[in-house]
This record gives C-alpha cells, structure tokens and sequence, in this order.
C-alpha cells in the first residue's frame, strides 16, 4: 500500500495501550495492507505468561488500524494467526460507501488515566452505550455502575493484588518498565511514566529503592481500596473461550469501549489483577456465573482530570523494512 497512508495507519495503532505501556508489536507494509507482529521482546513473562495479554494489546492496536481506516475509505478484512507465534493480516479493500468512523477523532486522547477519580457517578444513559460498543458475539461485557453493584467484585482485585506483590519476580518485572523522570521515558518512549501515574519524578535509584523496600502487598491493597472509593464503577471483559482470536477480540472490544468513553468524557483504568491470576479468575467468572468463561480484562472508570500522556516509540522503530 502506499507509504503515506501506511504511515498513517501504523501511527493510530501505535497510540493503543498495552500492558506497561511495552508497546509490543511490529507493523509491515504489504502491498494489499498491513501485517500486524507480536514483539516477544516486549513480552512481560512473569505476569503475563502465554501472552494473551500481548494479543489483548495487538488486537487494541489492530482496531485503531480498523478505524483509521475508514477514515481513508477502506474496509478492512482481518486474518487471525493459528497460534502465538503467527501475526494478524489486514488487507485493506476499497469502498467508496465506507463512512468515517467518528472513533478516530479520539485515538489521540484516550488514555489510561491512573488517579483517583471523583465521586460523580456515571449516568445509566452513559453506561448503557459504553454497553453497545462492540458488537464481538465471542466477547462479554459485564458492567456494574456503582460502588454497591461492584462490592462483590473487590476482594477478588484484593486477592489478585496480594499474590502479584507477594511474588518478587512480579515486582520486579513491574519495576523494570518504571519511568522515574521525565527524562528516563523521553529517552525510552515506552514503559510506565511516573508522571502518567500522578506520582513525583525521583530517579531509577530511589524509584527502584522505594518500589522494592516500601510498596508491599499491604500497602498497594490499601492504596486500591482507597481508589475503589472513588470509582464510579467496573467494566469486566470475559472471553467466551482462551484463545488466540478471543484475546485478539477482547483487545478489540476494549479499544472501542475506551475511544467510547473517551468520547463521553469517562475516564478508564486497568485493576486487572484478578485476570492476571489463574487462581483468582476462576473465583471471578465462577462469581459472574459464568465458570467456563474467562473474564481476561477488568477495568474501572469514573471522571478525572487528563494526566501526563505515555510516551510513543517513534514510528521508524515500529516499522519492519
């Protein structure tokens, strides 16, 4: 395709999130489209150990590219890989009856906003459209709007939490991603800015001294309850089955669910633990009732303030020649 837009469409799907902001995928230009590659380099091991979460970031990325490409008069027809080795395929097909989606005008400013929220609530009119965002029949949305309806839900983020900081390998791989300056994550353009975070700027010696000898299992249990407080409500992603295209799915479902909100003004987070734990996500979909299922991502919103934006890598680091 045509360097210009393949440009284009790689600098939407690099604006998806991923987990610890790794950014881990590769783009090719094919002259029907685009060839979306994982990058195992960018692989979280430990908290992510057969890469659904990499696929779940691919398939954020992969729907940014579905968006932006309306906007260029394309339709898009998707071939998933087999396995977790393989890439996505997007040929891009011309279609004049195409219309522009209106999502793209919020791929720039969503963002994964980390701080604590206000108290408004959200309005049911609000909750019911974030509700039909997507339309994946493999993809379930589970919603609760307000802090009674999600009560049930927060000691399974609790127990998720607890098991992650109590294993120092976890921690450590967290720490390895952390941005303490300003400096640091210009310089890297990836990995979790302090400042996105609403944390103060430190430097890698203190951050990593802190991080290892302060934060504890207790102490981020108590700074997620406090959070919690503040949240208007819970949005659970579950997958109908654990595979490749259902996190591809789920990926897609949540990108449009967040440009969604964004456009409503409702802020989105991650509190994914309790997916992240084998143990713990079992209890969660059993308490869904839903215990065949695999409820792969869980995220809160409410309202607050933008913060700092996560840095980008640069689109010539993306690019496979």
């Amino acid at each position: 395709m045509k360097n210009q837009e393949f440009i284009f469409l790689v600098e939407a799907a690099s604006k998806a999130p991923s987990g610890h902001n790794t950014q881990p995928w590769k783009f090719e230009n094919v002259a029907d489209g685009v060839i979306l590659h994982p990058d195992f380099f960018r692989a979280l091991p430990v908290v992510d150990e057969d890469n659904h979460a990499l696929y779940i970031s691919l398939g954020c990325a992969l729907e940014n590219i579905v968006v932006a490409a309306s906007n260029l008069g394309y339709e898009c027809e998707i071939e998933y890989p087999e396995d977790t080795s393989g890439a996505i395929s997007v040929k891009l097909i011309s279609n004049a009856a195409t219309g522009n989606d209106d999502l793209f005008d919020y791929i720039s400013t969503r963002q994964s906003n980390r701080s604590k929220y206000s108290d408004k609530m959200v309005d049911e009119a609000d909750t019911e459209f974030l509700k039909s965002s997507f339309d994946f029949p493999s993809v379930h949305l589970y919603l609760f709007n307000g802090r009674e309806k999600f009560e049930p839900i927060i000691p399974y983020i609790i127990e998720g939490n607890n098991l992650q900081f109590s294993n120092r390998k976890f921690v450590d791989e967290l720490t390895s991603w952390f941005r303490y300056s300003k400096r640091k994550a210009e310089l890297t353009k990836d990995g979790l800015w302090t400042a996105s975070m609403g944390l103060p700027s430190m430097g890698k010696i203190i951050g990593n001294f802190v991080m290892k000898n302060f934060v504890t299992a207790e102490s981020e249990a108590k700074r997620i309850s406090d959070i919690l407080q503040h949240t208007a409500g819970i949005a659970i992603f579950v997958a109908e089955e654990n595979n490749i295209r259902s996190w591809i799915n789920v990926g897609r479902a949540f990108q449009r669910f967040g440009l969604y909100a964004c456009k409503l003004g409702i802020s989105i987070a991650h509190l994914n633990m309790p997916c992240e734990e084998i143990s713990v996500r079992s209890k969660l979909a059993a308490s869904l009732h839903v215990p065949d299922y695999h409820p792969l991502l869980l995220i809160r919103y409410g309202y607050a303030a933008p913060k700092p934006y996560s840095y980008r890598r640069e689109i010539k680091d993306l690019v496979i020649n």
